[in-house]
């Protein structure tokens, strides 16, 4: 008897398991707006309600993706609230990242665009590639990395993405998590489409942004939806780009989710009206306005939901893994081994999750990859590493246009050519027209990856109007100075600490008459020379950090191809000492020399301007030898907005020494630049000595980008 009471005991138990209803999540998508999941999370958590599947759709299916691996309500808070979003959509790669051989060449373009096959110009897919989305994804998602099965998480869980190759809804329930979620997460214009198994996907939202029929397919009886998609705008609320593409995503958001809401158990749609779509600086903010939603949402609801815990254990990553194998997809021209290469990882060595974001992040800093990251697969006890990249287009051309107060306007376009002549080369084709002409052929083969040796050819013509000015300042004369020529030399570049280069170079420079009375001279010389550069710079234009390094010298026999024997000697040195986050001390030293009592006027030094002494015009004063010393306090008062309090002094003459009454030159100034996505716009004024003022205005990139491939 009591056997058949404990059978019949244990029944009753497994009947009672068996008709629990099981609840589902359904989280829709919304960007920023989908960071009030998290506030759900955490009152479903203090009720010790029960989830038993999860579906997503883009930042539902993040929130989604960390609540089924585990995590709870609060710790994914912690999580998010750690990541620097505005860092996830800023894909830019700093100055400082980049490895010293691409620092041979200053900024140039305005703007860039990618050349097909047919050298045609072409607009990208969308304004990010979701290089630094998809490695975030993998750095939070890393613990689950090998599992393939999404329903071996500890609450099975489903991702939503549109693919845009079918207009059809794709439901992920294995692969990669962080793979997925990338797809799911492609707002279109915004992020680029997702490419997984030769088809492209979208955000999920534009087919099913609140899964419920994913969430039912997985056995869901019972289904909690979350809403956080803003509504459709009025027409003066539709103010920026960003505005009308989400109002244009959310027409299709708008047919496809009331159907969605009807088939819902329970909806919970916390108040989000005023939070825009990337607005990730109210993050705390969105979640605890989900939060406030679910408590009087569960407050109110005559449901009596039961409090039981439905998670089970899964295994995670250990904290350092090794790899029997490292392989690589997605690569055209560049070949595996020399992408792995660049990763710097090997095979049987233990590595974190830091090690591997680090790794994959150096490797984009080369510039070669619109997208590169990994994917990590168990098999046999053991792990196995994948790469998976899209290579950078090799054809770009850009297009520059500068301004400057001395009226001098300048366009430009440049064609660059990366690893297409040869294996590891670049060709930069540069011409420019206004009052400054130029061409120029820039074309470096290297030998290495970030350390090597290489070798540069560099022939070009410029022509360029020079100014003499009075004693008060004024232009009274000009001249049209035309120089051709070109360099060629062999070099050395260590990882990002130093480039050094001999070369030999000859030209031919001849300057005639424009508005002046001026007998024509004409000048050709050749000879040898040695450059030295390093850069630390986190920026090139604005820097708030770092050091610059330029040395040339250069010498010349006369009757060896030259009229006249020559030793010339270039240096700047800049320096940008921190203080906080927004205020530097800058020091700037630069010097040049002759060497010897100089006499005639062959290849001087042109000075003045707001890159040089601020006390003059551009280029007003020439001279064999000189010296600048700049000192300066660098204000960063928004992130784009620079103000520099500066003072300079300078030495010039025709003997080179180091003190000199006569010839020392004092300023005060103050300059103003702002950083905008076509260039910088800088503008100034200084007071000199004697109290006359001085103004500057400089817009887009007036820097020479081939200072150093110059003799």
């Amino acid at each position: 008897m009591k056997r058949i009471n404990l059978v019949v005991l244990v029944l009753m138990m497994a009947l009672n398991i068996f008709c629990q209803e099981k609840i589902g999540l359904a989280l829709s998508g919304g960007g920023a707006r989908g960071l009030a999941h998290i506030g759900v999370l955490k009152v479903i958590d203090e009720l010790e309600i029960p989830v038993d599947c999860i579906a997503g759709t883009s930042t539902g299916a993040i929130i989604g993706g960390l609540y089924a691996m585990g995590y709870s309500g609060a710790e994914i808070e912690e999580i998010v609230l750690g990541i620097a979003w505005e860092e996830i959509f800023d894909e830019k790669i700093y100055r400082e990242d980049v490895y010293i051989g691409e620092k041979r060449w200053g900024p140039f373009a305005n703007i860039y665009f990618a050349l097909d096959d047919e050298f045609i110009p072409r607009l990208p897919q969308a304004f990010l590639s979701g290089n630094n989305l998809v490695n975030k994804l993998f750095e939070i998602f890393y613990p689950v990395n090998h599992i393939n099965d999404f329903d071996e998480l500890p609450i099975p869980f489903r991702c939503v993405a549109t693919n845009i190759l079918t207009g059809e809804m794709t439901v992920f329930g294995e692969g990669s998590l962080h793979e997925v979620i990338r797809a799911s997460m492609s707002f279109p214009s915004i992020i680029k489409p997702f490419e997984l198994h030769n088809q492209l996907y979208v955000d999920g939202g534009i087919v099913k942004n609140l899964p419920v029929e994913a969430a039912r397919n997985m056995g869901a009886d019972i289904i909690i939806g979350i809403k956080t998609n803003s509504g459709l705008r009025s027409k003066e609320e539709l103010k920026s780009l960003i505005d009308v593409l989400d109002q244009t995503i959310n027409l299709h958001i708008t047919r496809n989710i009331g159907e969605s809401i009807d088939a819902c158990e329970f909806l919970i749609e916390p108040d989000l009206e005023n939070i825009s779509l990337l607005d990730f600086s109210q993050k705390q903010k969105i979640i605890d306005l989900g939060e406030l939603a679910a408590r009087d949402f569960f407050q109110s609801s005559e449901y009596k939901f039961p409090a039981r815990t439905t998670k089970k254990n899964t295994e995670f990553l250990p904290e350092k893994i090794k790899f029997s194998s490292i392989t690589v997809l997605g690569n055209k021209y560049l070949s595996k081994a020399k992408i792995r290469e660049y990763l710097g990882l090997e095979r049987n060595n233990l590595y974190s999750r830091k090690d591997i974001y680090t790794a994959v992040r150096e490797a984009y800093n080369s510039n070669l990859f619109t997208y590169i990251y990994p994917v990590i697969e168990e098999a046999e006890n053991d792990y196995k590493l994948t790469i998976k990249v899209e290579e950078r287009n090799r054809k770009k051309l850009g297009f520059s246009l500068s301004y400057n107060n001395e009226n001098e306007l300048v366009a430009g376009i440049m064609l660059e050519l990366n690893n297409m002549l040869q294996s590891n080369s670049k060709l930069l084709f540069n011409v420019q027209a206004g009052l400054r002409n130029e061409v120029d052929l820039d074309y470096v083969k290297n030998f290495g990856k970030h350390w090597g040796i290489y070798f540069r050819l560099f022939p070009y013509i410029k022509e360029s109007r020079l100014y003499s000015y009075n004693e008060d300042h004024e232009k009274t004369n000009s001249v049209i100075s035309l120089e051709y020529g070109a360099t060629s030399g062999v070099g050395l570049y260590i990882t990002k600490a130093i480039i050094a280069e001999a070369y030999g170079y000859g030209y031919r420079s001849k300057v005639y008459r424009d508005i002046a009375e001026f007998d024509e001279s004409e000048f050709h010389s050749t000879g040898i020379g040695l450059k030295l550069y390093h850069e630390s710079l986190d920026d090139f234009v604005f820097p708030m950090r770092g050091t610059q390094f330029l040395a040339k010298y250069t010498t010349s026999r006369k009757g060896v191809y030259s009229e006249e024997g020559n030793k010339k000697f270039y240096s700047r040195l800049r320096f940008l000492l921190p203080f906080g986050k927004n205020l530097s001390m800058k020091y700037q030293f630069e010097y040049g020399s002759h060497f010897e009592n100089y006499t005639d006027n062959f290849d001087p030094f042109y000075i003045g301007g707001i890159d040089s002494y601020l006390g003059l015009k551009s280029k007003e004063k020439s001279a064999p030898i000189y010296k600048i010393n700049t000192f300066a306090f660098r204000l960063q008062f928004i992130r784009n907005l620079f103000i520099d309090l500066q003072i300079n002094t300078l030495n010039l003459g025709n003997i080179d020494y180091w003190q000199s009454e006569k010839y020392l030159y004092k300023a005060v100034g103050v300059k103003i630049g702002y950083k905008t996505l076509l260039g910088p716009i800088r503008a100034g004024i200084a007071l000199d000595e004697d109290g006359r003022s001085y103004y500057y205005l400089s817009i887009g990139y007036e820097f020479d980008p081939f200072e150093f491939s110059r003799r």
